[in-house]
């Protein structure tokens, strides 16, 4: 049975849990320390890139941050995190994309979906594996702050959420919430939600979803890639370095 590196996670127990019910909270994959500081690289960033969108929305996406501080690519190749979809999707496993995002107080969006690709996927969805999503607490969740709502088992039901329904409450939802240096790994299948925000603070976390080599990315990963110095195998490996690129098909024997 495989553990994390620091002999904490059960990556085979974790996978059961993501393959049972469609996601699973993982506490203290990071310390409280590493997390604030990870914030804190996100809070200039956010002061950086914000728009008079962001203040209309409530909401920020931050994007390409591979390439915008050392301690995302860190996080991106996480050992945990890389073994947990090594073997919940397979060896060639890429990175698709790799984002921020912040809700401000205020913030009130919701809609049930899954994740890429399963937005655009033809119904009834294929069997087996081919997307996780990632989401990495840099803020302490709570009901109050935006919790992401999930519903448990959804991975299994092979289609998205019909129209009529996408807009609610269902029952049956849970609210994730958990401690700023946790991680949620989610199947791409599972349906799940914003939440409000009814706090007089922002709530922020990291998303990197993992794919098969075989689906389009969502980000150039590979452009980021030639702008990092020295990277890893590991983070070569999932910024697309070995992705399969197509060729002009030839005659010439």
């Amino acid at each position: 049975m495989e553990t994390s590196s620091n002999g904490k996670h059960d990556v085979a127990g974790i996978i059961a849990e993501l393959d049972e019910r469609g996601y699973c909270v993982i506490p203290d994959v990071i310390s409280i320390e590493k997390a604030d500081q990870a914030r804190t690289v996100l809070e200039r960033l956010l002061a950086e890139e914000a728009t008079e969108g962001t203040w209309r929305t409530r909401t920020q996406r931050v994007a390409r941050i591979a390439v915008k501080d050392p301690i995302f690519v860190e996080l991106m190749a996480h050992p945990l995190i890389h073994s947990i979809w090594k073997q919940y999707l397979d060896e060639d496993v890429i990175c698709s994309t790799w984002t921020a995002n912040t809700n401000y107080p205020g913030y009130n969006r919701h809609g049930w979906h899954p994740d890429f690709p399963f937005q655009r996927v033809n119904q009834p969805w294929p069997a087996d594996n081919v997307s996780g999503q990632t989401m990495w607490l840099l803020d302490d969740l709570t009901v109050e702050n935006g919790g992401t709502g999930i519903m448990p088992y959804s991975h299994r039901k092979g289609h998205r959420p019909p129209p009529e329904i996408a807009s609610q409450w269902i029952e049956g939802g849970e609210i994730l919430t958990g401690q700023r240096g946790s991680v949620m790994v989610m199947s791409g299948k599972t349906w799940h939600t914003a939440r409000p925000n009814t706090t007089d603070k922002p709530r922020s976390v990291l998303l990197g979803m993992y794919t098969r080599p075989f689906y389009v990315t969502q980000e150039d990963m590979r452009a980021q890639l030639a702008e990092l110095d020295s990277p890893t195998e590991v983070v070569q490996q999932l910024m697309g370095a070995n992705q399969w690129q197509p060729g002009v098909v030839s005659n010439n024997y």
